[in-house]
């Protein structure tokens, strides 16, 4: 592998010293890289390319842009990332195949969308107090397979505080082959919190919106608790175009909400 040239660019503006520094920290980023491929082979999360965790083609799918969803109980959600492509080949990838090293890059992604939450009047609330973000729980049998909560290690990654207020309180089946009917019935009292709300108010945590099924079910138990849901925010979302065939997917999201 050959290694990068370390002579800066020309720059008719000898004082850009910003932009300089930028450049070669990228430059040494890209070397450091190159050096850790090469120690420890990868390959690319999104597209299975080696040499990178995650590839500059895959890296600019990551790039949010995010979008304002509705579920059936009418929580709005802030989604991040369509969940196609490389987008759901990474998080299935940092969720089904241990690939933690994909926190960062989707964590970023959340928070463009957790911004744009945070920004609505309704984050703002009468007396101005904080908004606590909530994350969605998932059954110890999956927390057994992979070691870690993907949402929270997410949340984490972004340097955001979350309340574990949520934990399963009942078994559910499977929801990647469930209508949204079926879906809404199946995680109906899946989840609890843990102890008295009083007048908090809530951002839901999750990784993908589908039907909206799991985050009602959420919000109903913090509602139950004393919470007000303003908001929901996600990475993803499922396109409705593509929501039959991430719902028949053998890897398809969902499989491990609530207690399995």
């Amino acid at each position: 592998m050959h290694a990068r040239s370390m002579t800066f660019p020309d720059d008719d503006n000898d004082n850009d010293n910003d932009k300089s520094l930028r450049w070669l920290t990228e430059t040494v980023r890209e070397a450091l890289r190159d050096a850790w491929a090469v120690l420890m082979p990868v390959e690319c999360a999104g597209c299975q390319s080696h040499d990178r965790a995650l590839c500059h083609e895959c890296a600019r799918s990551l790039v949010a842009e995010p979008t304002i969803h509705s579920t059936p109980q009418h929580v709005r959600v802030y989604a991040a990332l369509r969940y196609e492509g490389p987008v759901r080949r990474v998080l299935l990838a940092f969720k089904n195949q241990h690939r933690t090293d994909q926190a960062r890059p989707l964590s970023l992604a959340f928070l463009s969308a957790l911004r744009m939450a945070l920004d609505m009047p309704d984050a703002v609330g009468v007396d101005g107090g904080p908004v606590q973000i909530v994350a969605v729980p998932t059954s110890k049998r999956a927390y057994r397979t992979r070691g870690y909560y993907p949402v929270s290690l997410v949340l984490r990654a972004a340097g955001i505080g979350h309340a574990r207020v949520l934990r399963v309180a009942k078994e559910t089946r499977s929801q990647k082959l469930l209508g949204a009917q079926q879906r809404a019935a199946n995680v109906h009292g899946a989840f609890v919190a843990t102890r008295w709300l009083g007048a908090s108010r809530v951002i839901i945590a999750d990784d993908v919106l589908t039907t909206g099924a799991t985050i009602d079910e959420a919000a109903r138990a913090i509602s139950a608790a004393g919470g007000t849901v303003i908001a929901a925010v996600t990475i993803g979302f499922t396109p409705r175009t593509g929501a039959a065939r991430d719902i028949a997917s053998s890897e398809g999201y969902g499989k491990e909400k609530g207690a399995q």
